[in-house]
């Protein structure tokens, strides 16, 4: 069962999984795949503790321990544009909002966390704060740069953006991904996914339906895709009939789209993977997926190349 989820409930992360990942026999992986854990996923995992650190200091209303989290000479530039250049003022910036509002608190959601060499990351997310517990919190866009000094991560620069007041509806936030709808197909000597993408009666939606075939037998399932007005972000949710679902965020980085997914088998086991992709042309686009993790185990990285499914002859 674990096996055939990994390459059927991924299907419905977007329009189909790749399918030479259908053939991926668990059973011969070796036992140190299973347990071997990557460098960079090591240093994510730091950095990752690094903004629930954050997070956990202002709810405390720690100045002290935001401060030191951040480089000597560092720069905070916050939603109406002012800087705060350097540590120490930081602190005193941080220790002056806990001392006006001692019930200030933040939430992080985290979107993109990617490391661009041995001692420089960036995140990039979502925050909320209030200043009081009777305050409705609003979500605004960040982006961090990490730098690694002594071994340790600490933070170089943080901005906070505006929140979001263009007023666009969830079809008009959707329309970023309306060239999906559509017929989909991508298959190789494993087996092959096949994908329909239609918008909703309330035009609110992006629907697929989703079927994978492979010598193991055929496995359905479908997707629904909407925009997050809280967290300002474009979401989707995947069930099939084998009882597993998963869930992920879609976040736009230049000209391809990241998605961060988690989901849980039939089992009960966790499931996470990330996957890049690139629009190709109007009839094709490329799925490559790593970091995917199901249970304990790390499975190889894949690549597909999804195509544009023609009309059945005479129509």
């Amino acid at each position: 069962m674990r096996t055939r989820f990994v390459f059927a409930v991924f299907a419905g992360l977007l329009i189909g999984l790749a399918v030479s990942q259908m053939a991926v026999p668990r059973a011969a992986q070796s036992q140190e795949a299973k347990s071997k854990k990557p460098a960079e996923a090591t240093e994510l995992d730091s950095l990752k503790a690094s903004a629930a650190a954050f997070a956990k200091a202002f709810n405390a209303s720690d100045a002290k321990a935001i401060g030191a989290q951040f480089t000597e000479n560092a720069e905070a530039v916050d939603e109406d544009g002012e800087v705060t250049q350097g540590r120490t003022k930081i602190e005193a910036r941080f220790a002056a909002l806990f001392k006006e509002f001692p019930k200030a608190h933040i939430e992080v959601d985290i979107r993109s966390l990617r490391q661009l060499s041995p001692d420089v990351a960036v995140e990039d997310g979502f925050s909320a704060t209030t200043l009081t517990p009777e305050e409705p919190g609003s979500w605004s866009a960040y982006s961090v740069v990490h730098l690694k000094r002594d071994g340790k991560w600490l933070i170089g620069s943080v901005r906070d953006f505006p929140p979001d007041e263009s007023g666009a509806t969830a079809h008009e936030q959707l329309q970023q991904l309306e060239w999906l709808v559509g017929h989909w197909v991508d298959e190789s000597p494993e087996g092959r996914v096949e994908t329909d993408c239609r918008w909703s009666e309330d035009g609110n939606y992006l629907l697929q339906d989703y079927v994978v075939k492979s010598r193991r037998g055929e496995l359905k399932g479908t997707q629904r895709i909407g925009w997050d007005g809280l967290r300002r972000t474009i979401r989707s949710w995947a069930f099939d009939h084998s009882g597993a679902f998963t869930e992920a965020t879609w976040t736009p980085v230049e000209d391809v789209w990241v998605l961060k997914a988690e989901g849980v088998t039939p089992a009960g086991e966790g499931v996470s993977v990330t996957r890049t992709v690139t629009p190709i042309s109007p009839d094709s686009f490329q799925i490559d997926s790593t970091s995917l993790v199901v249970g304990n185990e790390l499975l190889p990285d894949t690549s597909v190349r999804v195509v544009r499914r023609p009309p059945a002859p005479g129509k």
